[in-house]
């Protein structure tokens, strides 16, 4: 029942997923099988011939103190990524972590003013009329929780508002953006809401960690076409919650300020789950007896991957402009046979191979079509994908041999009839 089913096969409505589930005694027990289920799911990706990038991401509505996505980087993926240059770290966007660069923290502090501000209500009409820069804007951000909580965030002027971090800050399940109603009846005024003179019993007030990277901000006044230059955190107002609530993006540095970040977007295909005791304290019956005999509830972990749209990304990373180019390890058939041509020596042949390979246990699909040509059989091979083409025709039949082709190479090349079967298991082997 997924939602927002869309990108052809990549996010369908009905989907198929391959679950597991741990439980263990205690946090140190689930660290080590964790550490074991991220390693098994890499060499899974490895063998199928995709190469993940594990990021830190959120657990949602699943619960639990941390997870981790396995995404194999494609621009066709909707998932978007941060990873270090150095390669020392990797979110999600959704929980990516960045250092806030100081703007102008020499300046001293100035008074507060208020001006009149005749301009509109974008970030940009600021800019243009006080001709001072975005960073130095102060971003409000007014939203309402699913209980009717009023919130109002906060952040440097060139940053973006992270709304999952945000609603983890304020535990809130969802977030929507405050009505003009809304915002007057705590007496501010839309496109100029300040933190300034807040009513805190009425409004939840939680302010981005950019906050403490520059002095004399500027923003609205809570009236209408009016304004406040040089507003300082601290000094000015204050906040209930000082959190990490902005969006990271490329070009941003690490934490710890010793990488930069790049954005990549990707493909989700498996994640892992910390759940710790989230469920089991909630289950009757989640219990073991430890060694000192007292009853604990179960440290749960739980790990998945899409089947579906593993193989939908397998197509994605593994095709040209004539079609599919299956890696042999998920490939339908390893070979595709194909008939050029019915009279008796090439039928004789053909059938005698395509039996070769089912007692030898290699899978085939044999393409015996009468009246298609050999053009459109051709075509219809490298759609299909299969890695290895053979041919018996009267014109490789000459030379006792099939032609062989692999799908994605351009060379095209003669085997004995009575090598072929040794080629392909040598081939098997690699």
């Amino acid at each position: 029942d997924e939602l927002r089913a869309r990108g052809g096969l990549l996010r369908v409505r009905e989907f198929m997923m391959k679950d597991a589930y741990s439980f263990d005694r205690d946090a140190q027990e689930f660290e080590k099988e964790y550490q074991k289920m991220w390693e098994t799911y890499e060499r899974i990706f490895e063998r199928l011939g995709l190469k993940t990038i594990v990021v830190e991401s959120d657990n949602g509505y699943i619960g639990g103190e941390y997870c981790h996505e396995f995404i194999v980087e494609s621009e066709m993926g909707e998932s978007k990524v941060l990873v270090a240059q150095d390669g020392s770290y990797a979110a999600h966007e959704e929980v990516a972590r960045f250092l806030r660069d100081a703007k102008n923290l020499t300046e001293k502090e100035k008074p507060l003013q208020e001006v009149e501000a005749k301009r509109g209500n974008k970030m940009e009409d600021g800019v243009k009329l006080h001709k001072l820069p975005l960073w130095q804007q102060l971003k409000d951000f007014m939203v309402v929780d699913e209980n009717g909580r009023l919130i109002l965030a906060l952040i440097r002027g060139d940053r973006e508002i992270n709304e999952t971090k945000l609603k983890h800050v304020v535990k809130a399940n969802t977030l929507r953006h405050a009505t003009e109603t809304e915002i007057r009846a705590v007496d501010s005024e839309p496109g100029f809401i300040s933190p300034v003179g807040v009513n805190h019993k009425k409004v939840l007030v939680v302010g981005d960690l950019s906050l403490k990277t520059v002095r004399n901000f500027y923003g609205g006044a809570n009236r209408k076409y009016r304004d406040l230059l040089n507003v300082n955190y601290g000094r000015d107002f204050t906040v209930e919650f000082e959190a990490d609530i902005g969006l990271a993006k490329a070009g941003d540095l690490t934490e710890d300020g010793k990488s930069v970040l790049d954005e990549k977007r990707g493909i989700e295909v498996g994640n892992i789950f910390q759940l710790g005791t989230h469920y089991t304290d909630l289950m009757q019956g989640a219990l073991f007896t430890d060694q000192d005999g007292k009853s604990k509830p179960f440290y749960m972990g739980c790990y998945g991957i899409g089947v579906g749209r593993t193989l939908a990304t397998i197509v994605e990373k593994y095709h040209d402009d004539k079609g599919i180019i299956w890696p042999k390890i998920v490939a339908p058939y390893l070979i595709h046979l194909i008939q050029l041509g019915n009279s008796k020596s090439v039928l004789e042949v053909a059938v005698g191979l395509h039996r070769q390979l089912e007692e030898e246990k290699i899978e085939v699909l044999y393409d015996d079509r009468e009246n298609v040509s050999a053009g459109e059989k051709f075509a219809d091979a490298d759609l299909i994908g299969i890695p290895i083409r053979l041919v018996v025709s009267e014109k490789t039949l000459k030379t006792s041999a099939v032609e062989w082709k692999g799908r994605g190479e351009k060379e095209v090349k003669l085997v004995l009839l009575k090598k072929v079967i040794g080629e392909i298991k040598t081939w098997l082997k690699e």
